[in-house]
């Protein structure tokens, strides 16, 4: 059985995006429900707001603890790659050895 879709009750994608977009007032999980429900994506080129605009203490502040994280960030990805790279092991070049010398 085939449904039949009415002109008036078809809602496509892109209205739902602008409609979104334009919604100030949706709650950030209603907004995902809502994308999700329709298929509409979030537009990659939106810049992010900017919270604090006007207070130019709360810019500094809010630009100083940015920076903080992005040092903290980048150590923890420096002390990452470190231990991801193999420390030389005396017992496994042991028993490589020893495996090659089977053949």
């Amino acid at each position: 059985m085939q449904r039949k879709s009415t002109v008036r009750g078809t809602v496509e994608v892109t209205e739902v995006s602008e409609a979104i977009d334009k919604a100030r007032t949706l709650a950030s999980e209603e907004e995902k429900v809502l994308r999700m429900r329709h298929g509409s994506k979030v537009a990659t080129q939106k810049p992010l707001e900017r919270h604090g605009e006007g207070n130019q203490e709360l810019q500094d502040e809010l630009l100083l603890m940015e920076m903080q994280l992005l040092r903290a960030y980048r150590q923890h990805q420096k002390q990452m790659a470190r231990a991801a790279a193999p420390a030389p092991s005396r017992t496994k070049d042991k028993i490589v050895r020893a495996l090659r010398k089977k053949r």
